[in-house]
């Protein structure tokens, strides 16, 4: 259940390609995806909902995946926490939007890029840089438990990918910001995208495996997969 939850949870987590089905004229390439959820902007409130439903919905994954999780495999379950963290975080971003649109509002561009005190001083600021930092961690913590999985190296190796790809661009993008680049939509979209598709991979991954016949007890090192593990 927890692994269905998460796949509906990676779509709504994506809700920002919505953005030409509601009429938003705000530019991909300029704006930050939370620009979307400003108030005033079309389909504000559809943005708001998908984020805080996708958050939730991670945090069910997330809860899933740590009662899978046995005595040992402590990696495993800060991984899990870590994901459970991105999406509290999303869903606090649905509560606490931007208070502006820095692409499309000259005023609050100036004062978005006044000084880094100003932005972080804005809660949404802090809760995406919390749910980012999350999850990268999270998913480079469950990349190297899945590459210690039998029959699970591919997974593994995408997982950890996915996870350093984020770190990557939220790095560029923080860099972007600091030098003033107006092309901060496309590194930030790519990583809600890859972040979306990390999730998806792995409840689908769990669900594919999941066998109703399977009564075995898992191993400490079958903490991500659960009873469909192989077990060493």
């Amino acid at each position: 259940m927890a692994a269905a939850v998460g796949l509906l949870a990676s779509v709504a987590y994506s809700s920002f390609l919505l953005q030409w089905v509601v009429g938003s004229r705000l530019s991909v390439i300029r704006s930050y995806v939370s620009e979307l959820s400003v108030a005033g902007q079309p389909g504000a409130v559809v943005f708001r909902v998908g984020d805080t439903i996708g958050g939730v919905g991670l945090v069910v994954l997330a809860s899933g995946l740590a009662t899978s999780c046995v005595r040992g495999s402590r990696r495993a379950v800060a991984a899990a926490i870590a994901l459970a963290v991105t999406g509290l975080s999303s869903a606090a971003d649905g509560v606490w939007p931007m208070p502006c649109a820095p692409s499309a509002d000259p005023v609050c561009r100036a004062l978005d890029r006044s000084t880094v005190t100003a932005q972080l001083a804005q809660t949404h600021t802090l809760t995406s840089l919390l749910e980012f930092t999350a999850a990268v961690i999270a998913a480079v913590l469950f990349g190297a438990v899945l590459l210690g999985l039998p029959g699970h190296h591919r997974l593994g190796l995408f997982t950890l990918a996915a996870g350093l790809a984020v770190g990557a661009l939220g790095l560029g993008e923080i860099a972007m910001v600091l030098v003033g680049s107006r092309a901060v939509g496309v590194p930030e979209r790519a990583q809600v995208l890859l972040v979306s598709l990390f999730c998806s991979v792995l409840s689908f991954h769990v669900l594919r495996r999941r066998r109703p016949s399977a009564r075995r007890v898992p191993t400490s090192r079958s903490a991500v997969v659960g009873p469909s593990a192989n077990p060493e």
